[in-house]
């Protein structure tokens, strides 16, 4: 704050050849002091503002307060700083840059009040150096454009996964499909086996690419999301008449309960079946053939939970908040067999669970199975 009318007028008595002198305190303080009369005359500066501009003190005095003021910083004087002085009497912590010598720009803080004097009002402003605040500004904005340039690359990297990789690998299973359709010919047994792995392959690969386009787009901003009323039976039976035909594949059954599922949960329809079809196709991948997958909807304090579990060897404790983790699945399975993909699949599961109001959980004993619940909203 100002130092006020004392330090002034202590100040103000008259030198032999450089103006009114300055009180030797004022002039080893570590913040900047200027005072100028109505017209905008400076009319006392301190040895400290004088060394923050790098201006001798006697190129100061007796010139208008611009010499310090860039231009914006003028018009700033003008329409604020100087109102606020004459009509209230004080100004508080206002961002100023003033100009060094050298033209270099000196963002300062300044504290100011108005006093009357014999020869008219005069102003005292203290002006403290804030290059702590500049360079945490230069910061900022170097950090906004690093974010930027990232969001940028990410778009970039996504366009050629959308556009050159998987166009790409759905013309060769394409292609692959006519061959085993054998419109340009017969195969041998060979040469269908051979042209049925290249399929599988590019399909394979294909639902890789969805899967990392699916969550950098849960990553930013989740598109559609519109939870609204969603039946229960509806969602449950479409996913259970989906899940069974690939449950069949290796023995499995589905048993479900209650059938048919009451009530209603407030969800995106798609998103609640995209969640269901990702943990059931995950009980079915890690359970020994043979086994029953169970499917249970409960209803309990406004939520609903829907719950799927599986007959296999279960997740250790300690790895079942890791699974949910982006790039992050489990190595083997019940007997032993290395599991393919990236790992996304939980991961996405759960962000668009908590993206519905709900959440997707696991409830695991090594050797007993797992039980995955997403639990949401009751409409």
């Amino acid at each position: 704050m100002p130092c006020g009318s004392t330090c002034v007028e202590r100040s103000l008595p008259e030198s032999t050849g450089g103006g009114p002198s300055v009180d030797p305190l004022l002039d080893t303080a570590p913040a900047g002091f200027i005072s100028f009369d109505d017209a905008g005359i400076i009319r006392l500066v301190n040895a400290t503002l004088a060394a923050l501009v790098g201006r001798p003190r006697e190129e100061l005095v007796g010139r208008h307060i611009d010499i310090l003021l860039s231009v914006a910083a003028r018009i700033f004087y003008s329409t604020h700083l100087f109102p606020l002085l004459r009509l209230q009497g004080h100004a508080e912590e206002l961002y100023v840059p003033i100009l060094r010598a050298d033209g270099s720009s000196l963002p300062v803080m300044v504290n100011g009040m108005s006093r009357a004097t014999d020869a008219g009002p005069a102003y005292d402003l203290v002006l403290m150096p804030m290059r702590e605040r500049n360079r945490l500004e230069d910061d900022l904005i170097a950090a906004r454009n690093a974010a930027q340039a990232a969001a940028a690359a990410k778009d970039r990297f996504l366009s050629v996964v959308s556009h050159e990789l998987r166009s790409p690998l759905t013309g060769v299973a394409g292609f692959a499909d006519l061959l085993l359709r054998e419109r340009v010919g017969p195969l041998t047994e060979k040469q269908r086996g051979y042209v049925q792995r290249i399929r599988e392959a590019a399909f394979y690969q294909v639902g890789l690419i969805e899967d990392i386009l699916e969550f950098a787009a849960i990553d930013g901003e989740r598109r559609g999301m519109a939870p609204i009323a969603v039946a229960v039976e509806e969602v449950v039976a479409r996913t259970e008449s989906l899940l069974a035909v690939r449950a069949a594949e290796d023995g499995h059954t589905i048993d479900r309960m209650p059938k048919p599922a009451p009530g209603a949960v407030m969800a995106d329809a798609s998103g609640v079946q995209q969640i269901l079809l990702n943990i059931g196709v995950n009980a079915i991948k890690y359970s020994p053939p043979g086994t029953p997958i169970a499917l249970a909807i409960e209803r309990t304090s406004g939520r609903v939970r829907f719950s799927i579990r599986d007959r296999g060897p279960g997740i250790p404790p300690e790895q079942i908040e890791r699974v949910f983790e982006p790039f992050v699945r489990l190595e083997v399975d019940a007997g032993g067999e290395r599991r393919h993909g990236v790992g996304l699949g939980l991961a996405i599961s759960r962000e668009l669970a908590r993206a519905m109001g709900g959440d997707l959980m696991i409830e695991s004993t090594p050797g007993q199975g797992a039980t995955f619940v997403l639990d949401l909203p009751a409409a």
